[in-house]
Formats: C-alpha cells, structure tokens, sequence
C-alpha cells in the first residue's frame, strides 16, 4: 500500500514537538539515523532539526549503528535499507523485537523480507512536510505500522 505524507503539521517557532517518552516540550523526541551515504545523512539530519526534533546519533555503518543501539539514547530510528550494499534484516529485527518505532528511509520500491512489509517506508527523495508526518506517526503511542511514504 503507498501512502502519501502530505500533510503537514508545523511547530510555532520557538516550541519543539512533544517527546514519545517524556511528554516534555522541552524535550523533544531523539531521532537515531542510520545512513551511509554521508550527503543524505548530513540532509536528514539537518532536516529532522528543523522540524524540531533531536538527533541523537547518526551512523555510517552496522558498527556504528550497535554502539548507537548500546546507547540506548532515541526514542525512534531512521533506519536506510541499504547500508553498505547490503539488506540488514537483522538490524530491522532488532528493533522490531524491542519495540522501538523505526522507518525504512529507502530509494528503492520494493522490501526485501515479506516480515518486515509492516514497518514504515520514508521513499527518497522525500520533503520536510513527509518526514514530519512519519515522525509524528512513528512517535504516537499506539499508531499502526505500516504507512508508505513517497515524494509526489
């Protein structure tokens, strides 16, 4: 199923959105992004700050990635589908098996395991507008997984 992000939700100037765990407006919700390709990392992060979240970490490779999951310093990941070439079923698992909200942020169309047809999909290239709609569905206690995200 694709779903459209389109709507948008924004933030006054100056307030941050409302953390999952917290509930602190003065503690918004930290984003983990798991990405290699440095350009797109450095955008989505850049992107998830404006939007008035926190980042708490951004990692390159699977390395970095587990000593960001030790950590356990976020709220919600952001997760590429691709990291190094490779399909990471098992960092997926991970996180679906501790219950952490997560999204694939991808450029391809497709899953490679039916298991996780489930979890969120970020379509690049995507917009500010989507990326806040994921986060705000991913960070909602008790939202559905499942929605599909593409740039239209």
């Amino acid at each position: 199923m694709l779903r459209h992000h389109q709507h948008s939700t924004r933030v006054p100037a100056g307030r941050h959105v409302i953390g999952r765990v917290s509930g602190d407006i003065e503690h918004p919700a930290r984003i983990l992004i798991i990405e290699d390709e440095l350009l797109i990392a450095l955008m989505i992060e850049e992107m998830t700050r404006e939007i008035g979240y926190r980042v708490s970490g951004v990692a390159h490779t699977m390395a970095m990635a587990s000593r960001e999951f030790g950590k356990r310093n976020y709220d919600a990941v952001l997760l590429d589908i691709n990291i190094g070439g490779q399909y990471h079923a098992v960092t997926a698992d991970h996180l679906l098996g501790s219950g952490v909200p997560f999204a694939f942020v991808t450029g391809y169309d497709y899953l490679v395991e039916p298991r996780h047809e489930k979890v969120p999909v970020l379509q690049k290239p995507f917009t500010a507008p989507q990326l806040r709609s994921l986060l705000e569905e991913l960070l909602t206690p008790g939202a559905s997984a499942g929605p599909i995200a593409q740039a239209g």
